[in-house]
Formats: structure tokens, sequence, C-alpha cells
């Protein structure tokens, strides 16, 4: 008997056409398999395909899989899907405020927050625990510069000379490399062998690069070659990771952080964090663009 599933694709962090980190979203009817979920992921070719299912009022299952494997958690995916149910009015909406519903994954359960405006939806945020942070030592550091084709002297900030290489976790652990300004940043050539191999070794997702004049304003490049994408167009976990990094190094005195990524792509996105009150939460996203939807038949 054949099946049909409501469809959609959107970019994250953007709210242009052409712009953004795109996603696929399926809704999910709890009858699909692991290998159909894998095989919808692969013929549809997006970074991430996201299958969501309804658990509860408020409370929503998701999965996550590029077109190789499944992963755990994808920040810029979970604010294309919510964006995508809520523009669609599978979450009820209201004038002006916030609605918080609840996604289970496989590595938490992860706080979402729908931002409205005049009936519409206007913001996603997923709030993100900070959860441990590690400095590396100099031969790693050595490697992870090498690996980005950067000189040892240009890790650092120039609001914080000193800034070294950490490795952050908010979930998904990234390797974080301040560099010293955004020439520097550009011209990253990345050794994809050898940063699959750290990455692995560590237990790492991604090798996320920034660099900031005011420790509010970011420029990012995120690598992750570990769930075959070699460059991110917009991460949320990784801005989360860099806010986490700025505040524990008292580089942002200020409680959020703007960061623009995908521009040396050409596909700019947008990503907002923000401290949370608890001081041990980040919340994250932006605007998303749902430029396509349509019936997937199986």
């Amino acid at each position: 008997m054949e099946r049909f599933y409501t469809t959609y694709l959107v970019s994250a962090f953007t709210d242009k056409p052409f712009m953004g980190n795109a996603t696929g979203v399926v809704i999910d009817d709890w009858n699909l398999s692991d290998t159909e979920m894998q095989n919808i992921a692969r013929d549809y070719n997006q970074s991430v395909m996201v299958f969501i299912k309804r658990l509860d009022i408020g409370r929503y299952a998701t999965r996550f899989f590029t077109p190789y494997e499944e992963i755990k958690l994808c920040g810029h995916a979970t604010i294309a899907t919510f964006y995508a149910l809520a523009e669609n009015e599978y979450i009820m909406p209201i004038e002006d405020g916030i609605v918080k519903v609840l996604q289970h994954t496989k590595i938490d359960k992860i706080p979402v927050e729908l931002e409205y405006k005049n009936s519409k939806i206007k913001n996603i945020y997923m709030k993100l625990k900070l959860k441990e942070f590690e400095e590396v030592d100099t031969n790693i550091a050595d490697r992870v510069t090498k690996i980005l084709g950067i000189e040892k002297s240009e890790v650092g900030l120039k609001i914080k000379e000193d800034a070294k290489i950490e490795m952050i976790s908010t979930g998904a652990k990234d390797i974080l490399v301040p560099v010293k300004d955004y020439e520097t940043l550009e011209g990253i050539n990345l050794n994809e062998e050898e940063a699959l191999k750290i990455t692995e070794e560590f237990d790492c997702i991604s090798i996320h690069a920034f660099t900031t004049e005011d420790g509010i304003n970011i420029s990012q490049r995120t690598f992750s070659p570990r769930i075959r994408v070699r460059e991110e167009l917009g991460s949320g976990t990784s801005t989360a990771a860099t806010m986490y990094y700025l505040i524990k190094n008292k580089i942002n005195a200020s409680d959020y952080i703007i960061a623009t990524q995908g521009t040396v792509l050409g596909r700019k996105s947008r990503v907002k964090a923000i401290l949370n009150d608890e001081k041990d939460c980040v919340r994250v996203g932006g605007r998303a663009y749902v430029f396509m939807n349509g019936v997937l038949k199986i």
C-alpha cells in the first residue's frame, strides 16, 4: 500500500531564498523504518534530513539523518524543522510572545522556543546546556593549525591575543579555534583527511574557526568531515559553543552574540546565541525560510 508524507525543504538562519543552511523535513507517521529514513535522506541529498513526529501536546521526537548515517543532534536542522511546523500551523500560533515545546532527541531532551509577533512566527531558539570544556595541549594545537593551513601566530583574537584552541561540548563537541582576523578565517585551507582523523580521535563533530573584534559580532566557519560535510553553511551547536568560549574566557561582557557564517560559500547565515538566565545554558537560533513543500510517496 502506498504511503504519503508531507515534506518541506527549509533554509535555517536566513529569511531569504538561496541563503542559509538547507534541511529536509518529513512529518513522520510512526511507520517509517530506519532503512526508509536513510534512503529518503540519501535521495533528498540535503546536509541533514529530519523526521519529526508528535508525541504529546508540546512534545516532539526528532531523528536526524545525513545522506550517509544517522546523527544524534543537529542545530540548524532543529531551527528549520520547528520553523516549518510553526509556519504551517502544526503548532498553533499566539499573537505575541513565546511558545515552548520539548524536542526528544537521541542525545537529550532539548527545549525549543518559538517566538511570535502579530501571530506570525519570527524566530526559533533551541536551549543547549553548556556541558564541558577542555584546553588542548601544544601538540594537539599544532596539529589543528596544520589541518587548517594557518600559522600558530594566527591563533588568537585581536581583543585577546592569548586566546587558545579549546574543545567545548554543548551536546556535540567542537574543537574551537580563535583566529586573529577575517583574512585568516577566509584563507583557511582544510586538510580534510587529517581533519577527519582528529575529530574521530577526540569524538568531535567539527573543527570550528571564528574571529571577532568586539566579542559580539562573530565571523565563523565550521568544518565537519566526520559527518561528511566539508563545511557547514550555518551551525547552531557550534555558535552555542562559541558563546560559551567567549564568556568563559571573559572576552564577551554581553549576554549575546551574532554570528555570520557561509559567506565564503556564497550562502550567508546569521545565527544568534543568548546566554540564559541560569548561566549554564545558551539559547541559539534565528529565522528560517521554507522554500519548497510537497508530498513524498513511498
